[in-house]
């Protein structure tokens, strides 16, 4: 399954990206996320890991396997429910602010592919709200 969804915010990219790059704060814009570090050190580059706990489907490790300082990253899941599935983040210049692209890939094990058939709408339904809250959240600042 493929999910891809994009917005407008009213802050210049390098603020956006200073945000996501510390991972910690994943845990307030994206929905289920209690907690979300890196776990290998700065400064990040391919091949650097982290890990999210999501409160529904547990521990997922991940590794950046693409990574544009300042504009763009990609991850793939290494182990749990959404094993081998892949995020990309990016953020862009617009007239008004920027430009927010996410772009993610789903798979895993045979249970949560069969799952995403029946759960795709929500899925895509959460992106959307977690972009809205990034979007809130980098407004106020």
């Amino acid at each position: 399954m493929i999910i891809n969804e994009s917005t407008s915010i009213s802050q210049n990219p390098e603020s956006i990206w200073n945000f996501w790059i510390d991972v910690s704060n994943d845990v307030q814009w994206r929905d289920g996320i209690t907690q979300a570090e890196w776990t290998s050190p700065s400064p990040y580059a391919i091949g650097s890991t982290g890990k999210h706990i999501h409160k529904d489907i547990g521990a997922m490790d991940w590794k950046i396997t693409r990574l544009e300082d300042g504009s763009s990253f990609e991850f793939i899941h290494t182990t749990g429910a959404l094993k081998g599935s892949i995020a990309f983040f990016q953020v862009e210049a617009e007239t008004r602010g920027s430009r927010v692209n996410i772009r993610m890939r789903i798979s895993g094990p045979l249970i949560m592919r069969l799952m995403m058939v029946f759960m795709g709408r929500t899925m895509r339904k959460g992106v959307r709200g977690d972009l809205q809250k990034l979007k809130e959240l980098m407004e106020k600042q």
